[in-house]
């Protein structure tokens, strides 16, 4: 009876263990990774006592298929397959693969930031060359307004003094006018004393 219950519970172990070793089993199924700071052997036999033919590297991906209790086989890239120890594989990716991802979305990240520093950079440069443009536009503007001024004062002034000189006779229209009138009063007072003296002498001309 004793021997029996001793039996028993060596069956229950063994089914437990048996369970255990099932469950990484299927947990390790699909997509693993060499964990962290490892260099492990790829063996052509199921119980890896011979030498390895290649090493994997932590953080190397591999799929799995066929296990044992100790050992899984594993496709490599290049199509080779292998047998390795299991519990040298992780589920997770080990840190040193996430930390090499976390550095290359760094350096993305910086990248991009120097990209729109770059870009920010440009556009201030455009602006301060638009500023200045319309700054000098601006102090153009001003002094044509301000010539336009001056030049409407003149106008004004101008016209003011053409409506002051309108009526006024200019010196040499009127030393023109003057010598006009001289000659035709000479002209006709000549008419008039050759008319009288034809009149005294019967209309004909005495010379």
């Amino acid at each position: 009876m004793g021997s029996r219950i001793v039996i028993d519970k060596w069956k229950y172990l063994t089914v437990i263990v048996c369970g255990l070793l099932t469950g990484f089993g299927s947990a390790l199924a699909g997509t693993v990774y060499v964990t962290d700071r490892l260099q492990l052997g790829v063996h052509q036999l199921p119980d890896t006592s011979d030498r390895a033919f290649t090493n994997l590297k932590s953080g190397e991906r591999v799929e799995t298929s066929d296990e044992n209790l100790y050992h899984i086989r594993v496709t490599l890239k290049d199509g080779r397959t292998g047998w390795v120890k299991k519990n040298y594989l992780v589920t997770e990716k080990p840190a040193i693969l996430r930390v090499s991802e976390v550095e290359q979305e760094r350096d993305k990240a910086i990248a991009k930031l120097k990209s729109l520093t770059s870009g920010l950079n440009d556009r201030e440069t455009r602006i301060s060359e638009i500023e200045k443009q319309l700054a000098d536009r601006e102090a153009s503007a001003e002094a044509e307004m301000d010539e336009l001024a001056r030049l409407r004062i003149e106008n004004v002034e101008l016209t003011d003094s053409l409506a002051a000189y309108a009526f006024s006779v200019p010196g040499t229209l009127f030393f023109v006018a003057t010598a006009a009138s001289l000659v035709i009063g000479f002209l006709l007072s000549w008419w008039w004393f050759d008319h009288r003296a034809r009149l005294r002498h019967g209309g004909f001309r005495i010379h």
